[in-house]
């Protein structure tokens, strides 16, 4: 329970990215402005690593090693504006690869929890009805993968949407399920303690 806080946050992110996509799913060539949008979160904090980089580089600071890092952040930076670039000008080129990741997220997503249910959370078992919206995932996720579903932008935004606002309240569901199974056993383990110390004391 130590990354309660950064659960939470997971959570609420895909339970928001879910929402959007949802929202969304009918604007004509959604799947074309994701794609610009991800090719604009590329090209600025690569431009900015970039200057960084290059000013840097011709004050000549740091050792060999120094020069070194920075060539290759500057080859780095210039690759992911020009992949940035790319995406925003042709964004049609990647939307069909875009209806590939969202089919692959729900398959490993999917995966992510059973593999978490089944054994990262042992000794806690879970009802099998919290392995539904997991299996329901990956079923989805192998749909878009493998039919001409991926073709369909609307429907392969609108399931993607739909799949990751259940996973997120599949999560919270198995986030408090675990987290009431540690406060019984914590509050066991303690009234087993305090009645060894009694057997002591009398």
């Amino acid at each position: 329970m130590k990354n309660s806080g950064s659960n939470w946050l997971t959570i609420l992110v895909v339970f928001i990215a879910g929402v959007l996509l949802i929202a969304w799913h009918s604007r004509i060539d959604i799947l074309q402005w994701v794609v610009i949008l991800v090719g604009i979160t590329l090209i600025v904090p690569a431009l900015y690593s970039f200057i960084i980089a290059l000013g840097r580089k011709r004050r000549g600071e740091g050792k060999e090693t120094g020069r070194t890092a920075r060539t290759s952040t500057l080859w780095a930076a210039v690759a992911a504006i020009a992949l940035g670039v790319w995406m925003v000008v042709d964004p049609s080129f990647f939307a069909g690869l875009l209806a590939y990741i969202f089919g692959a997220i729900l398959v490993l997503y999917g995966i992510y929890h059973i593999v978490m249910m089944s054994y990262w959370l042992k000794p806690l078992v879970f009802p099998f009805w919290f392995y539904v919206i997991p299996v329901l995932m990956i079923g989805a996720g192998i749909v878009i993968l493998a039919s001409s579903v991926r073709e369909m932008n609307s429907v392969v935004v609108l399931i993607t949407g739909i799949a990751l606002v259940a996973s997120a309240v599949n999560s919270v569901l198995e986030y408090t399920a675990s987290y009431s199974a540690a406060r019984n056993t914590a509050i066991d383990e303690g009234n087993r303690v305090s009645d060894t110390d009694h057997r002591i004391e009398g």
